[in-house]
Parts: C-alpha cells; sequence; structure tokens
C-alpha cells in the first residue's frame, strides 16, 4: 500500500487545475483502487481557486489548496497532521501555501501543473521526490482543465482534443454537448490514452470554458511501479450550492428508492394503513423543522469552541452547541436550524482579530439540531485554516465571530389545484396526475444565490376537502452516478405521494422562504464535556 499512499498524497493536495475570475472554493473528491491493495482509498478537500486573463489571452489558473482528508488502508490523514517543525512536513506546508500553477495558453493548450514556490519544491523533490512527482502529475487534472469550446455549441455536437503529457503521452479527449442552459454546457467526456481510459461529465462555463463541475471514472494500466487502479473523480464549485453526498452513499440511496417505489404504497396494492401518515399540520402552520422568520433570534442556538489536543498535528477546533443548564428536553425540541457560514473571524480576549489566522469559509451547509458537535475532522466543517497553522496561534483565539445566513420560513398561502388540473399560483410547479391514489409534484429548486423563494408541500383531500392520509418521497434524482450536481440543481425537485383513498384535489401550501444574515459569536472554552 506504500506506493498507493504516496499517489494518495498527490491526489489529496493537488486538488484542482481550474478556477474562476474571482477566487472560488471547489470540493474535490478521489478514490483510488488498486486490486489486491487493501481496498479503496479516498481523498475530500477543498482548494481555492482564481483564475488570471494574460494580456495575449493566455489562462494563468492557481489553486490553493485549503484542506484535505485520505481515508483507506486502515489509517486516515490529512493537512491538519502537518507539523511545521519537521523539515519534510515544512516543505509540503510551503508548496501548499504558494499553491500549484497552470498556465494556458491561448489557443488552450495547458502547459504542465508546478508549484509556484519554487525553493519550497526543491526542498520537496530532495526530501520527498515521490510525493512531490504526485502533487503535479495526479491524473485528475485530466478533467479539470479549461476548455477551448467552440463558438456556437449545440446539443449534439461532438469535438476532440489532443494534449501531450510528459508522463502519460498523447491524451486524446471526445467532449460531446449534452446540454446548453444559463451560459453553461453539460458536455460527455471520453478521454484515452496508451495506459489511461476515462468517461464522465463536466458543466463547464461558456464566458471562458472553466468547468464548474466534473465527474470521471478512470482506468490507468499498471506500470512499473504502480499496480493498475480505478479512479473517481469529483470536483464542483461551492458557489453552485452543490448537494455533497459525503457518504459516498449516493448509488445506494437511489436503489433504496427505487425498492420503495416498486413497493407498497406506492405500487397500488393493498397495503397496512399504517403505511401511511395522517399527522398533516392545518394550513398557515410551519412544520415542525421550520424556523420561523420572526423567532430566528430567540431560537438561535448557543455555540461554543474549544482546541481539541491530538497526538499527531495542531489542536483542532471543535464547535458544538450549549447548553449552561438549560433543560435538555427544551433546546432539543427546538426547529432545525440551517445556515451557511460567510464570514469568519478570530478575536482575542480583547476582541481584536488574531493575526496570522485566517479562516476560509467553504460554503458547507450547518444543520444544527439536538446535541450538535462538529469537528475539523469533518468534511462538512464550515471553515478552513491554512496548512500548516499551529496550535499556539490558535490558542490567541476566545472568540470566534461568524457571520452566516440562516434559513427561515413563513407561511405565503395556500391553492387547492382539483384533480386533473395544473397549480396557477405555481407557473413553474406540476402535477403528474399518475392515478386515482398516485401523484408526483414537480417545484423548482433554489438558484444559487438565491436568497428567497417559495417552498411548497402537497396534501391531497377527498371530496370533502378533507386532508388524506399519505407516504410520500422525496426523490433523490441521481439515479445516474455520472450525474453532475449542476444537472441535480437543475432538475426539479420531485416528491412521489401515495394515499389509501382517491385524491379529489390537492392542496399546495406555499411557505416563503428566507436567508436572513445573522452574526454570532462563539466563546471559547477549555474543554468538551
Amino acid at each position: 500500500m506504500r506506493v498507493l499512499r504516496t499517489v494518495l498524497l498527490g491526489v489529496g493536495l493537488a486538488v484542482c487545475t481550474a478556477a474562476q475570475a474571482e477566487p472560488a472554493v471547489y470540493f474535490v473528491e478521489h478514490s483510488v483502487r488498486a486490486a489486491g491493495h487493501g481496498g479503496t482509498l479516498r481523498s475530500v478537500g477543498y482548494s481555492r481557486l482564481t483564475l488570471e486573463h494574460g494580456p495575449s489571452g493566455e489562462l494563468r489558473m492557481h489553486a490553493r489548496p485549503l484542506w484535505s482528508q485520505q481515508r483507506g488502508g486502515g489509517y486516515t490523514r490529512s493537512t491538519d497532521d502537518l507539523d511545521a517543525d519537521d523539515p519534510s512536513d515544512a516543505a509540503v506546508i510551503d508548496v501548499l501555501a504558494g499553491g500549484l500553477e497552470m498556465r494556458v495558453s491561448a489557443d488552450g493548450t495547458p502547459g504542465p501543473l508546478r508549484a509556484v514556490d519554487a525553493d519550497a519544491w526543491t526542498r520537496l523533490t530532495a526530501q520527498r521526490p515521490r510525493a512531490a512527482q504526485a502533487l503535479v502529475d495526479a491524473p485528475q487534472s485530466l478533467g479539470l482543465q479549461a476548455r477551448a469550446l467552440p463558438r456556437r455549441l449545440q446539443v449534439g455536437k461532438v469535438f476532440t482534443r489532443r494534449e501531450s503529457t510528459p508522463t502519460l503521452g498523447d491524451i486524446d479527449t471526445r467532449l460531446e454537448v449534452l446540454a446548453v442552459d444559463d451560459g453553461v454546457a453539460v458536455l460527455a467526456l471520453r478521454i484515452e490514452a496508451d495506459s489511461l481510459r476515462g468517461t464522465g461529465r463536466q458543466a463547464v462555463r461558456l464566458v471562458d470554458g472553466m468547468p464548474l463541475d466534473v465527474r470521471l471514472r478512470l482506468e490507468m494500466d499498471a506500470t512499473d511501479d504502480m499496480p493498475a487502479t480505478e479512479q473517481s473523480l469529483r470536483m464542483v464549485a461551492m458557489d453552485l450550492g452543490p448537494m455533497l453526498d459525503l457518504s459516498d452513499s449516493g448509488a445506494t440511496i437511489a436503489e433504496y428508492q427505487a425498492e420503495r417505489l416498486d413497493a407498497p404504497p406506492f405500487s397500488e396494492q393493498p397495503v397496512d394503513p399504517a403505511l401511511y401518515d395522517s399527522d398533516s399540520p392545518p394550513p398557515g402552520v410551519l412544520l415542525a423543522d421550520m424556523l420561523d422568520v420572526e423567532q430566528v433570534d430567540a431560537q438561535t442556538p448557543r455555540l461554543d469552541f474549544t482546541l481539541e489536543p491530538r497526538s499527531m498535528g495542531r489542536a483542532r477546533i471543535v464547535l458544538r452547541k450549549r447548553y449552561d443548564g438549560i433543560d435538555d428536553a427544551t433546546q432539543d425540541d427546538r426547529p432545525l436550524l440551517v445556515a451557511r457560514v460567510r464570514s469568519v473571524v478570530f478575536r482575542d480576549a480583547d476582541g481584536r482579530p488574531v493575526s496570522d489566522l485566517e479562516a476560509v469559509p467553504v460554503g458547507s451547509t450547518l444543520a444544527i439540531a439536538g446535541q450538535w458537535r462538529i469537528d475539523e475532522g469533518e468534511a462538512n466543517f464550515p471553515f478552513r485554516l491554512h496548512p500548516g497553522t499551529r496550535t499556539h496561534t490558535l490558542e490567541a483565539a476566545t472568540s470566534i465571530e461568524l457571520g452566516l445566513d440562516v434559513e427561515t420560513f413563513a407561511w405565503d398561502g395556500v391553492e387547492t389545484v382539483a384533480h386533473g388540473d395544473q397549480p396557477q399560483s405555481l407557473p413553474r410547479a406540476r402535477i403528474d396526475w399518475m392515478s386515482a391514489q398516485r401523484i408526483g409534484v414537480e417545484q423548482p429548486r433554489a438558484g444559487p444565490g438565491e436568497m428567497t423563494g417559495l417552498w411548497t408541500i402537497a396534501v391531497p383531500v377527498d371530496a370533502e376537502g378533507r386532508a388524506l392520509p399519505q407516504a410520500s418521497l422525496m426523490r433523490y434524482s441521481r439515479d445516474n452516478p455520472e450525474t453532475l450536481d449542476w444537472e441535480h440543481r437543475h432538475a426539479p425537485q420531485r416528491t412521489e405521494i401515495a394515499t389509501p383513498a382517491p385524491i379529489a384535489a390537492v392542496e399546495l401550501r406555499r411557505y416563503r422562504w428566507t436567508l436572513v444574515p445573522r452574526t454570532w459569536t462563539v466563546e471559547r472554552r477549555d474543554s468538551v464535556d
């Protein structure tokens, strides 16, 4: 497994070679499996990416890795484990701090991926040459390059690209346009080289050909010092508000839902009444997991943080809900609080920002309920510190100031839609009248950057206007493992509904959701209970 550990260091840290005009955070997941070598190694991480345009049309793409974690072979390692006092770790830290860059000529030909800090690179290649080479030879760069797209793209159009690389030779890429919408093209990719084959998809921004969302599956042949591997790669811009499945269970969810839809009560076979839910709140009442916009401050949980020492690497930050003697049941009954962190400031005992302590929000969503706790070792932690941050620097912080957008709800109204009709108050919503006791309800998802919108629940009623018991299933649209988050976000949200009696009409109950800006101060405590 040692040879794969070296590869994994590279794929975990050299995460991307593509960026947007403004710095943006990307999530990257990479899995490597070699038969007979101990299972699958999985890496997840975040990188901040920047694209610069040169005067002659060339591009400089810069990637600064923020955090990565590798699991497999019975071990877990992350960039938090790097020790700035260890010479070889210090070289890795310096390379990451300088970042990696790729220059692309005006005709779209990419140059080599290289470290910006040449001195740190020289030290790293002397101390850990295999890790250094993996850092710039990582195969995931194949799917993340800027694309020199034809000026006019049409669905079905096919075009090819060839590039020469020092390690893999000539690489031919076949691209087919699957969709063009909202300034983005979705492309199907097929990659061929002497020792490499791959397929996948990209969502590419038309204005500059930069990928926003990528999924690839690669097969690499064995070499003198490397076994044959099967690899999967995923990259997505966090600005898109992706649906991160950090458990890597997308295929399992799709299979589970398919089984449910093929069984009672959705199959319309005789069923037990206990399979239906009859606990529907009356119109005008928020659901139990909706935070009332009028109660956002009263319902805000109190959080604290601590520094958790470890045997390897620096101490990690732990965020958790604080009770302070308040009845636990009272707090646990509060609605689910969903928020996204947009700014982070560490402050010392005098309220001043702590110098040399920069935190970068990564755009992941916080879902706070019950006895909530999260630490930096978890992939959905809401912000990241740069590799090489020292424990004594963290110890200067006595509080963290979080700027957040909190999801809230308010009642908006109801529309009753007779059997066979379509909604009028929600022009982008649609009811699929499948049978007398089965319907599907579709509605648009929230788009990136939207701060308010409507969310609708469907309540089937009988001829007397009484709510019917129902079984419902919110569809997970990623049935194909190569489906992109961009496609998922642009597809309507569909909910399957079955009832034990005929449906005369459907009440579409509308709720106005709004992201409310708030600032929370998270105080430090010296221990975690």
